[in-house]
């Protein structure tokens, strides 16, 4: 009897020590974000450089998964990668294989994902123990759950970023994760996502430039104190076995996939991806402040401040647009001197990320009501997750920045502005032929205008149902998504 009454109150105590910690984890994660102030926009001015570089745009998934293995297989002494998550699938198994056989030629590798996000769990997670081997491969993961755990407040510091960078003379960075989600790589009964990317490469090798300014940021990114040195942990005999396994895995994939490559017509290699490029004019980088908390929000700042400054026409497509109240009245206060302009994103029926399409109900208006044109994309069978402004026909941001708030105050996030008016107008040119046709413009009134290729809204009745009641969750949570 005195054993059950002692593993009673043992209980007890397990379940109040439980009880406060998730007091604590609410209080840390999520009211206190949303309860302090959101910083002011800082007062920026655009830092455009002149430059000798080029860029091609990667629209399509497709070519925008063999322009990194192509930019990998051809690295020689330098390949640093940074990405939100990898999730499981052929085009992860690819890509990784790609990344051993560099580092197998003896490319310095660097390979930074996300601590919460990254997705390498289960089998996948054999993909660290192999890298933690290799004696040319550095594995962190930015603020990983360990360390979320212990002060989870730290859960709201993710590593957005997409960034791949090669030998300092070529980039790739856009909105694209490494996931079949994105490049057209499965047969899983899943939606398509359409994102962007752009290639950057050097034609001067010592002028310094924009791929510099990555260059920077990936060496900030990578040493900071949020990012994990996995190599510290020791790895168990059992997982010893489990990276050997992995690696000769890896090096199968890519053994098999060079076959199929060189057997293909016409095969892709980098003169690919270099034939394509563009001449820029100037340019430069922006990122958000590396901190934990909120961020002074740079890449807002920077937006904002070319929007306000755009003369003719501005362009924004983002796959939702959530402003919190800071946001909403910097956006109001802005003394925008063009009067035309369009913003696309997703509609109800597309979004694969439900509190995400919350959100943006509940905070359109604010675009609708505005001198922007405000289109929804319509298609179910697949969702936008681009991030691109173009100010004037001419400049350019592409990025993974996200018109949130998350994206403005919490997250890292990255974005290139180029001024180059052949690559706006490809822009500008994709957006017309690609997405505003299976689209539907949204009036003040209410009322909308199909594209030539939608019916109009095709939203779910389940989603047309729940949609008005959850809402007042996403308007309460708004400052964290």
């Amino acid at each position: 009897m005195k054993h059950k009454e002692a593993l009673i109150n043992i209980i007890k105590i397990l379940g109040k020590i439980l009880g406060v910690y998730v007091v604590y984890v609410v209080v840390t994660v999520i009211i206190w974000p949303v309860l302090m102030p959101t910083p002011e926009k800082v007062d920026v001015e655009p830092a455009f450089i002149e430059t000798s570089e080029e860029v091609a745009l990667l629209e399509y998934g497709i070519e925008a998964f063999g322009a990194r293995l192509d930019l990998i297989d051809s690295a020689e002494e330098t390949l640093d990668v940074a990405y939100y998550y990898a999730k499981k699938g052929q085009s992860v198994d690819l890509f990784h294989a790609y990344m051993l056989a560099a580092a197998d030629r003896g490319v310095k590798v660097r390979y930074l994902l996300d601590g919460v996000s990254h997705g390498v769990r289960g089998e996948e997670r054999d993909v660290i123990y192999a890298f933690n081997e290799h004696p040319n491969i550095e594995f962190k993961l930015h603020e990983p759950i360990p360390r979320v755990l212990l002060a989870p407040w730290r859960i709201n510091n993710r590593m957005h970023d997409k960034l791949l960078l090669v030998d300092n003379k070529y980039s790739v960075n856009g909105g694209r994760n490494i996931s079949d989600l994105y490049y057209e790589r499965t047969s899983q009964d899943i939606a398509y996502s359409h994102d962007r990317d752009i290639f950057l490469m050097k034609t001067q090798e010592d002028e310094p430039g924009i791929i510099d300014q990555l260059g920077a940021y990936y060496e900030d990114l990578f040493g900071s104190e949020y990012a994990a040195d996995l190599d510290a942990r020791s790895l168990f005999d059992w997982n010893g076995e489990k990276a050997r396994l992995k690696t000769a895995e890896l090096k199968q994939v890519y053994i098999d996939h060079r076959e199929e490559v060189n057997e293909r017509e016409p095969s892709t290699s980098l003169e690919t991806w270099t034939s394509r490029t563009m001449p820029i004019e100037s340019g430069y980088h922006v990122h958000n402040e590396l901190t934990r908390g909120f961020k002074q929000p740079y890449v807002w700042s920077h937006l904002l401040k070319l929007s306000s400054q755009a003369e003719n026409h501005l362009y924004i497509q983002s796959p939702w647009v959530i402003p919190n109240s800071r946001m909403r009245e910097e956006f109001r206060d802005t003394d925008f001197q063009t009067s035309e302009g369009l913003m696309l994103t997703n509609g109800m029926s597309t979004n694969n990320n439900p509190i995400g399409q919350l959100g943006t109900e509940n905070r359109k208006s604010l675009f609708i009501d505005s001198f922007l044109d405000y289109y929804e994309y319509q298609p179910t069978e697949s969702s936008l997750h681009t991030k691109t402004w173009v100010f004037d026909k001419e400049v350019s941001a592409v990025g993974s920045y996200n018109l949130d708030a998350r994206s403005t105050y919490l997250s890292t996030e990255s974005m290139v502005f180029l001024k180059s008016e052949a690559l706006a107008e490809q822009l500008l040119t994709e957006a017309e032929e690609s997405y505003l046709e299976k689209s539907r413009q949204i009036h003040a009134d209410g009322s909308g205008s199909n594209g030539e290729e939608t019916d109009g809204e095709t939203a779910s009745l389940a989603q047309r149902l729940l949609t008005p009641l959850l809402r007042p969750l996403a308007w309460l949570l708004e400052d964290l998504i």
